[in-house]
């Protein structure tokens, strides 16, 4: 009778394993980066996560050093260091007014040049148009802002 039971049990499992129908798709493999097939839509969010993770390790280490100096002295809450970023500001704020003055004031140049530092500052009117040179000493960056003469 043991072996009865079993047998039908066996026989009743296999049954209804075989009337039931069994929902199963292939895994199909589908890549992400469009480089390999995936789709086009993904390449500029891979770009950017590549570029956001590449950028911590374009830094020379003595830039990174400075860096972190210098935002943990703007991060400071030293009285003395705050008065220092203040006075700073506020004198560099005066001198970018009276070289404005300069270039576009009411006795405003047609050339001249200020030093402020390692920058400086050289303008030229030429034609309708202000060329500006900025040339950062330090570090050997040039920057060069053309502006239309502005008609008062």
């Amino acid at each position: 009778m043991n072996r009865f039971a079993v047998l039908a049990s066996a026989c009743l499992l296999l049954g209804f394993t075989a009337t039931h129908q069994v929902l199963a798709r292939d895994l199909v493999y589908q890549p992400v980066n469009p480089s390999f097939g995936g789709s086009p839509l993904n390449g500029s969010y891979l770009l950017g996560q590549a570029s956001a993770n590449n950028a911590r390790f374009n830094e020379s280490p003595d830039a990174k050093r400075q860096r972190r100096q210098q935002e943990a002295f703007s991060l400071s809450n030293d009285p003395a260091a705050q008065f220092q970023r203040q006075i700073t500001s506020s004198l560099l704020s005066q001198i970018a007014s009276t070289v404005g003055q300069q270039i576009l004031g009411e006795n405003a140049r047609d050339s001249g040049q200020f030093s402020v530092g390692g920058t400086s500052v050289v303008f030229n009117r030429v034609g309708g148009q202000i060329v500006i040179d900025i040339n950062e000493g330090a570090t050997g960056g040039q920057t060069r802002v053309t502006l239309p003469v502005p008609n008062f």
